[in-house]
Parts: C-alpha cells; structure tokens; sequence
C-alpha cells in the first residue's frame, strides 16, 4: 500500500457541488414536499381488527372539484381468510354502505374485480378477496349544504377459511371529513 497526500482544498472542490446547485436542489425539494403534503389523502385511520379482516379508512378531498371527497376502505383479509366479491351469488358478498345524511350525493361502491378460487370440497369456483384491496366510495358535497364533519358506514361480510364460513358481521365505520387536507375549502 501506498499514501497518496491530497491538497484538502482541491478535494473540497471536487467532492462538493457549488453552493447555487444546493440551493436549487433545496427548492425543488421543499417546492416537491409541499406538493406532495397538498395532495395527500388523511393520514390512514385503523378502525377495526376483527378476527377476519383488518380495516383502514382514508379520505380524499378533490383538489380540483371542491365539494367531491373520496372516501377509501382497505380491507386485508387475515391469513388464510378471504371473502366473497360482488357478483358472487349465493353468498353474502362484502357490502359498503353509508348512513342517509342530507348534506351529500352517493355515487355506487367502486370494488376491485375478486380473484377466482376453486374450492375443491364445494367442487365450485368462487369470486373472492384474499388479497388486501380497496373499497372507493366518491360522495359529492351538496351545494349550499354545510359540509358533513364525520360520514359514517357500515361494511357487511361474511369471511371464510378454508374449513369453516363464519357468521356474518357489520363493521361500523367513519370517515372524519374536518381531518381531511383541503377540508376548510
């Protein structure tokens, strides 16, 4: 081995940027947070830990259409658990639906197609969620109507293993819209 002497100035010359490239970097980077902390739904909320599923809430506020809000449901099925997807007959398929408050318009559910699984004991193949997935539900804020504090919900379910299907259950669930970014529009 052998020990080359740098000079230190020549090396701070080569190691560090020039203080104009850290001051643009340092805008884009704070320019980019702020974006991103104004576009973000509200911080997740778990709600529910049943012995099937576990349950997280978030909302979206539109940031280009005040009054549209975005409500989510993730669902994650515990291990070995799934539940049935609509459009499975001949089961009760996982159900969101909100409580009737006249300040706000419901559109439909939006769910994600389920996975097909064969259930050799049944000899049937069944349209299922055993993978987390999102429930979306966009409501849109009445004009002239005071904007809700909290929406409230109930998720239905029946959740099966590969023995048993359990007792149905509904899950009480709330969306705290006051929580939500762009909630003073």
């Amino acid at each position: 081995r052998f020990f080359v002497p740098v000079n230190s100035l020549a090396l701070r010359r080569v190691c560090s940027p020039p203080s104009h490239t850290i001051r643009v970097m340092s805008i884009w980077l704070a320019l980019a947070l702020a974006l991103s902390v104004a576009q973000a739904p509200a911080p997740a909320k778990k709600i529910a830990d049943t012995a099937h599923l576990v349950l997280t809430t978030s909302v979206a506020i539109g940031a280009s259409s005040p009054g549209k809000v975005s409500l989510h449901v993730d669902v994650a099925p515990k291990p070995s658990m799934r539940v049935y997807a609509p459009g499975q007959e001949g089961y009760l398929a996982i159900a969101l639906a909100l409580e009737a408050d006249g300040s706000f318009d419901a559109a439909k559910p939006k769910y994600p197609a389920g996975e097909k699984l064969f259930m050799p004991l049944l000899r049937e193949t069944q349209l299922v969620y055993a993978k987390p997935f999102r429930i979306t539900q966009e409501v849109a804020i009445r004009r002239g109507a005071p904007r809700p504090r909290v929406i409230k919900g109930t998720l239905r379910y029946q959740a099966c293993d590969d023995k048993v299907c359990y007792l149905p259950k509904s899950v009480p669930i709330e969306w705290p819209i006051d929580a939500a970014p762009g909630a003073g529009r």
